[in-house]
């Protein structure tokens, strides 16, 4: 059994005439905003979020009503990544950075933060980087070099990853069990009365599958209507394009592409009170392109790719799962 390559599937997926399986497609992983230590004077005056397939961007504006300073640690962190699941099935768009692999990065009014990242491998409840160090594996799966050097551990480093339950196969195949913990953070000072802008940027990992006619069949689950609140005008325009598919002879057959985006908007709100001023942007990257989202707010149209809701004294009840058909 062969492994796949994790990043892209995009260049033979979209060359391929024939129907979609279950093994076409690739994970979306969450992530959200910044996570900080839990504060009674620190509150958030504004969020400003943007949401696309290829970039995320949240602009911040921190308050702290306190009478002293504070310093606190502000952590991003990453989504977890179990080598398990993930070792023979794709996972979406990632950076070639195998520790900041959605190439994060954040900003206080226009100057750069330098930030520190910790990536560690846990198993059953308990950290095992030292142990994969010591056998000269990389931690995280999307290292180009992972598959190599499991491939060419010794038989006795492969008797003790299987005893250590770190690992499952036999002698001709080996995959890991580990669960990667990546976490990106830096220590911010909240100076007393003023106003802390910070501006964070990433690229999502998009989970990337087909739509098809079935969809709409008695027989189907209707996974994506239900699970991206596709209301009776969207499922119209989705049947629309497949019928343009149909008619074009398209090389992608009778599918539609799909982007999934997840965000953690509900993020630990260790800040004082809710949101004082929210505002989101829906990007669905061209005017032909589906949009679809469980969503509890008044979402509006507001450009030929945009969507945009805003909101004072927010506090999130939902995260959020866009659904982009291409």
């Amino acid at each position: 059994m062969r492994r796949h390559c994790l990043a892209a599937l995009s260049a033979v997926l979209l060359a391929s005439p024939f129907p979609a399986s279950a093994n076409d497609s690739s994970a979306a992983l969450s992530a959200g905003g910044l996570v900080l230590t839990k504060s009674a004077d620190v509150r958030m005056a504004s969020e400003d979020l943007y949401i696309s397939t290829k970039e995320i961007r949240i602009r911040y504006s921190f308050v702290n009503d306190g009478p002293k300073d504070m310093e606190t640690i502000v952590a991003f962190p990453l989504p977890d990544i179990a080598t398990g699941e993930y070792y023979e099935s794709p996972i979406g768009t990632m950076t070639d950075d195998p520790v900041n692999f959605v190439g994060f990065t954040v900003k206080e009014s226009g100057r750069a933060i330098p930030v520190k990242v910790e990536q560690r491998a846990f198993f059953g409840g308990k950290d095992v980087t030292a142990t994969l160090q010591g056998f000269h594996i990389p931690i995280n799966i999307i290292h180009p070099n992972v598959i190599q050097s499991l491939d060419k551990v010794s038989p006795a480093t492969r008797k003790a990853l299987f005893a250590q339950g770190l690992a499952e196969g036999d002698k001709e195949y080996i995959a890991p069990r580990w669960t990667v913990r990546t976490k990106i953070y830096w220590t911010q000072k909240f100076p007393a009365g003023k106003t802390v802008m910070l501006e964070q940027r990433y690229q999502p990992v998009v989970g990337q599958t087909f739509f098809s006619e079935y969809e709409f069949d008695p027989k189907s689950e209707g996974y994506f209507i239900k699970t991206y609140c596709m209301d009776k005008p969207t499922q119209a325009s989705a049947r629309k394009a497949l019928e343009a598919r149909k008619a074009a002879k398209s090389d992608m057959g009778e599918l539609l592409f799909v982007n999934s985006v997840q965000y953690i908007l509900k993020t630990a709100a260790n800040w004082k009170g809710p949101i004082g001023d929210f505002h989101l942007a829906l990007d669905k990257g061209k005017p032909a392109n589906i949009l679809s989202l469980c969503f509890k707010g008044d979402l509006k149209k507001t450009a030929p790719t945009r969507f945009e809701f805003s909101a004072k004294d927010f506090a999130p009840k939902q995260d959020l799962d866009v659904l982009v058909l291409e």
